[in-house]
């Protein structure tokens, strides 16, 4: 039997031998094919930090990865210090081998041997990074030997410079720690470039047990491991005496640094927008946005006595459209205060900070001159009637000062003669993305605040309008900074770059052309440093330098706006409470003017103002009086500079030619005076209503003297007729369903169908009519005056009483 078996073995010795030696090639071919693709195309893909850097590469702020680390974007080089301690500590021949050293192995085989146990691993950097690759698995001898082929494997796809920049950014630092930028930042507080060779030789020595020892654990044992390293350094000559002598007496951090939250609303619009995990350069200043935060805080202690908690400040360049300040709120432990909220974007009641716009598109348009007197008198559209701040009128008001006092009145009647629908276009060319609604939606309270905008959307308007002065176009205004400085996109816009893993923005929107005389001449306005206040009181901000500025105060004091503009900067402020809380005192004026100009305190001044755009402006006579294009009868003629589209504008409507008898007493015409007898004068001559209020703000005024009284019946009788109600009649007034008083029409007729009358009951006004005379009205039950008064200041009054009636 033994003999037959042996006989059959060696019958069958030749086939095992085949299939031994298929099996071993089948082995060399699955493991080259295992050895090849042993490696993913992606070393690492794990989530990171996202941050962000301002200008200069200081960091502004970071917030931690979805997997709960500490871990910054991959490096693009390693410092050469970090670079020689990390080589001296744990890899002297990493230039040297191919992914394994043999006299490393051998040195750990007879360190281990020894010592009778486990001290060294013999790992070369590349086999470090294949285990850190692997997410650190149980130490065995069958790891240890997938990574012996890992490590080669990587040697062959990669340079030593990328494999020693993949370590730097993957490499555990203790604690939550991952990457060298992250623990530069999180142990020392500055970036990778800064590092001293004590920080250095610190941070080398960390991957090697990060559980074990990290700044905050094992202090003393952290120190020696640093020193050692450092002594074995000087030894090998890579550093000098003095040199060692002086990191030695470095101390250790004692615990991890906080990171700055210098722009922590920024960093959290960049991650909302798509940038979450990226290293994002930014156009902000890191000196200015610390300077203006501080500005803001110090401010909101004083305001929080007023139970004012919320701001937000934005600082743009107008030369170039980079943001360099962006405090999207105050800092509050108090998470109820709102200061989470990102205010810059948040859409709050413009108040009165789109009147500028207002004011250059009605000179770009030819509907006034800068000084072109504008009616400030009592005034109602339908249901709506503007009030000033101050409850006041003043009859009439160079349009320069309508806009640099902020008067609503004069303003809403200028909307309403620019025409509402065109100037809700012009809103939304200018960026204004909060325009949701029809134009009528809003009516002529749109320029009052009946309307919301961003702070971001006007930073944009106001500062695309100094770049249109000062270059002739728009730029686009940007947060991030692009690595060619190019924009060249549509709204806000990512690349991604595969190298450096960040993330570049860009904001643009369509382009409103102004002209740039009305810019000029709307910045001129603005330039005034003397305001009122909502009580009448008039304030001086002391600046150092020309600024054209405008506040704003919404409805309910809810909002308090505040925007400066020179040839170099645009500053907006915003003050409120982010949940929409109204305070008294709560104005631009008040709450936010101070800031915008202590916030400019701490920018450069501008060397010289705007250059005004001569090519677009042309010198003309206006009249001195009216503001209006001078007219043949003006008597006086100022001769200045004027944008050319205001050559359209009306001429002076004010200076009239008056007869006057002999005694030049009285006015006559050549129904009750001899023309022989009459004196032709030029007058300056404002309608009745607006003589009325005009006249106690300019004592100068000169009225026109009254009628001969043999002229004033027969002028009164066929200039102006009452038709309904009738003198001391009775009239019925109906009443409503729901018991109100309801609505009477009362009529008259002009001989100049062209001429306004002006209406006024009990001696309060309450409209006025062109044309078409006829004005419904809603008088009270009992007895009452109404007055009618024309543009010559013609007039007729009758008595009437209103009676109930169904």
């Amino acid at each position: 039997m033994i003999r037959k078996a042996i006989n059959s073995y060696k019958n069958r010795k030749p086939a095992i031998k085949k299939l031994r030696n298929w099996l071993f090639f089948i082995g060399i071919i699955a493991f080259s094919y295992w050895y090849i693709n042993c490696l993913p195309d992606k070393l690492f893909n794990d989530s990171t930090s996202t941050v962000l850097f301002d200008k200069d590469g200081n960091l502004l702020g970071a917030k931690i990865a979805s997997d709960g680390q500490w871990r910054f974007s991959p490096n693009k080089n390693v410092p050469k210090k970090f670079e020689k301690c990390l080589i001296e500590f744990e890899d002297r021949t990493f230039y040297d081998h191919y992914g394994i050293s043999i006299r490393g192995i051998v040195r750990a085989i007879v360190q281990n041997f020894r010592n009778k146990r486990l001290v060294s691993g013999g790992s070369t950097l590349t086999m470090q990074l294949a285990r850190i690759m692997r997410k650190n698995p149980p130490r065995n001898l069958r790891e240890k030997i997938i990574e012996l082929f890992l490590a080669t494997r990587i040697e062959m796809r990669y340079s030593k410079k990328e494999i020693l920049n993949f370590y730097a950014s993957n490499a555990p630092f203790g604690n939550n720690v991952v990457g060298l930028e992250a623990a530069a930042w999180r142990y020392f507080g500055r970036s990778l470039n800064e590092l001293s060779w004590a920080e250095s030789a610190t941070l080398a020595v960390l991957p090697n047990a990060p559980g074990l020892i990290y700044p905050g654990k094992n202090h003393k044992r952290l120190l020696d491991k640093r020193n050692r390293l450092l002594k074995r350094m000087l030894e090998q000559k890579i550093v000098d005496e003095t040199t060692y002598q002086l990191a030695l007496s470095e101390p250790l951090p004692l615990k991890p640094l906080a990171l700055p939250q210098q722009a922590p609303h920024l960093l959290a619009r960049l991650i909302k927008e798509g940038h979450k995990g990226q290293t994002i350069t930014s156009t902000l200043d890191n000196n200015l946005q610390e300077k203006v935060t501080q500005l803001l805080q110090t401010h909101s202690e004083l305001l929080k006595e007023n139970k004012i908690y919320n701001g937000a400040i934005i600082i743009t360049s107008v030369k170039t459209g980079k943001v360099l300040a962006y405090v999207g709120n105050t800092k509050s432990i108090d998470a109820e205060q709102g200061s989470d909220v990102d205010c810059i974007v948040a859409p709050r009641s413009t108040g009165s900070i789109l009147k500028p716009f207002l004011f250059a598109k009605s000179l770009e348009d030819g509907l006034i001159t800068p000084t072109m007197l504008i009616p400030d008198i009592p005034t109602q559209f339908g249901s709506f009637s503007p009030k000033n701040f101050s409850l006041q009128y003043d009859g009439a008001v160079p349009a320069n000062k309508v806009l640099s006092r902020s008067l609503n009145i004069p303003m809403v009647r200028l909307l309403n003669g620019y025409g509402l629908e065109k100037f809700h276009r012009d809103l939304k060319n200018y960026g204004l993305t909060t325009l949701h609604k029809p134009a009528t939606h809003y009516g002529l309270s749109l320029i009052l605040g009946g309307a919301e905008a961003k702070l971001w959307d006007l930073n944009k308007a106001y500062t695309q309008m100094a770049q249109e002065l000062k270059f002739g176009e728009g730029k686009e205004i940007c947060f991030v900074k692009e690595k060619n400085e190019k924009h060249k996109t549509q709204n806000i816009k990512q690349t991604n770059n595969k190298t450096n893993n960040q993330k570049q923005v860009t904001r643009n929107s369509k382009q409103s052309t102004t002209n740039r005389a009305c810019i000029f001449s709307t910045f001129e306005a603005m330039v005034d440093v003397n305001r009122p206040d909502e009580d009448g009181n008039w304030r001086a901000f002391a600046s150092a330098q020309k600024i054209a500025w405008k506040t704003g105060t919404s409805f309910g004091f809810r909002d308090a706006w505040a925007i400066g503009i020179t040839p170099d900067y645009v500053v907006c402020v915003w003050i409120g409470n982010a949940d929409g809380e109204g305070r008294p005192g709560l104005t631009g004026i008040k709450a936010a003017a101070p800031l915008l100009f202590d916030v400019f305190s701490q920018l450069p001044k501008s060397s010289q103002w705007f250059v005004s755009p001569n090519e677009e402006m042309c010198k003309v006579g206006i009249c001195h009086e009216s503001g209006h294009r001078a007219s043949d009868i003006c008597e006086k003629v100022d001769s200045v500079f004027i944008p050319k589209t205001c050559l359209n504008s009306l001429a002076c409507p004010f200076h009239q030619t008056v007869h006057l008898s002999k005694n030049g007493k009285y006015r006559v015409d050549s129904d009750c005076e001899n023309v022989y007898n009459m004196k032709h004068v030029n007058w300056f001559v404002l309608p009745p209503l607006v003589e009325k209020y005009y006249k106690f703000n300019h004592p100068n005024y000169k009225e026109l003297p009254g009628f001969k009284p043999e002229c004033l019946a027969k002028i009164s009788d066929r200039a102006i007729a009452l038709m309904y109600p009738k003198p001391n009649s009775k009239i019925y007034v109906p009443i409503e369903i729901d018991g109100k008083i309801g609505r009477t029409v009362f009529e008259a007729a002009h001989r100049n169908i062209n001429t306004k009358i002006y209406w006024h009951l009990d001696d309060e006004f309450i409209g006025e009519t062109k044309e078409i005379h006829q004005l419904a009205l809603n008088p009270s039950i009992g007895k009452h005056k109404l007055m009618l008064i024309d543009e010559n200041g013609i007039a007729i009054t009758v008595k009437f009483e209103a009676m109930g009636g169904n």
